[in-house]
């Protein structure tokens, strides 16, 4: 039944990219991303299986100013079993919900978001989930730079109430996208709900740098989510077996957030740590000392869960189709 669901969407892919695009398609590879986190904090164990699909249609590493149809979609899905209950309210498990279509036809970019971290996905009310259609127009389009600017439709709550109570759940938000890329420095620069931006030094060496941050909520400096790297690849980009595979050690402040259905309305659990990383393109294995955690319930801190460590597994199967 699986297989019969597969060969009838690439059917339909196939159909709409041959009505849109003419003749030519673009080549279509299957995902399958797939993984495993395990933490362990004082008396606390958290147990967190994810798996997922997707679909790209076309090329990923073009320049800039070569890029005329790509399609990229992916659906993951990731529940949190805690062996604690952290506070009374916060029930368990925890679930989380990513999904994305992101659409490029040469310099209109198309975008649909899901997503939903709560107790009860979808299912808790407006709170527990954030979706959002958004359309983008390419400003600023050469060999090394590009900058998309456009607008979002986002639905949520939002925190904003009618005289009669109810909740408006429709907020428009911008979009923004930057991206540089050249011999020595990578980086894009993303902008919907709130900013995120990553860069790679020395990308085509085999020792680099690279980092990854963002920002959800604005409270205090805690809040900026964060991945510092330095790697070292086994492999220059240019050898015959190609710049697969690497091991890095870095630091990072982690955060997992869950809207809740009841009286309480947020629960974080945060984490900063020193790792270890084995990267092998379509695997990577992760694992690290957490030095501090937090448990912050609607806004405020409430308990710290203690030291620990972590190991985190994560992949993805390609099919080229």
């Amino acid at each position: 039944m699986k297989q019969k669901i597969i060969v009838v969407l690439l059917t339909l892919m196939r159909f709409i990219t041959s009505a849109v695009f003419g003749q030519e398609q673009p080549k279509i590879t299957l995902l399958f991303p797939f993984g495993y986190d395990f933490i362990r904090l004082g008396e606390q164990t958290i147990h967190s299986p994810s798996a997922g699909t997707g679909f790209l249609l076309g090329e990923m590493d073009l320049p800039f100013t070569e890029v005329e149809r790509r399609f990229f979609g992916l659906a993951l899905y990731r529940p949190f079993f805690l062996s604690e209950e952290p506070q009374s309210g916060v029930t368990r498990p925890l679930h989380r919900i990513d999904a994305i279509f992101d659409g490029r036809i040469n310099r209109h970019q198309i975008l649909f978001i899901f997503k939903s971290t709560a107790d009860k996905p979808i299912a808790g009310g407006l709170n527990t989930f954030q979706a959002g259609a958004g359309w983008g127009y390419e400003l600023i389009r050469q060999d090394h730079v590009s900058l998309i600017l456009g607008a979002v439709a986002g639905v949520s709550d939002f925190g904003i109430t009618l005289p009669s109570g109810a909740v408006w759940p429709l907020l428009p938000l911008p979009l923004v996208r930057f991206g540089i890329d050249t011999q020595w420095f990578v980086s894009s620069f993303d902008f919907l709900t709130g900013p995120k931006l990553s860069f790679t030094v020395a990308p085509k060496e085999k020792i680099r740098f690279t980092a990854d941050m963002r920002m959800d909520k604005y409270r205090n400096i805690d809040d900026l989510i964060c991945e510092f790297t330095l790697w070292y690849r086994f492999f220059s980009a240019d050898h015959l077996l190609g710049d697969f595979a690497g091991i890095g050690f870095g630091i990072k402040n982690d955060m997992y957030g869950f809207d809740l259905s009841n009286d309480l309305k947020v629960f974080e659990l945060q984490q900063k740590s020193v790792f270890a990383s084995i990267d092998l393109s379509i695997l990577s294995i992760q694992g690290g000392w957490i030095f501090d955690s937090n448990y912050i319930v609607d806004n405020k801190k409430t308990k710290n869960p203690g030291k620990g460590f972590f190991i985190s597994v994560q992949g993805i199967i390609p099919v080229k189709r």
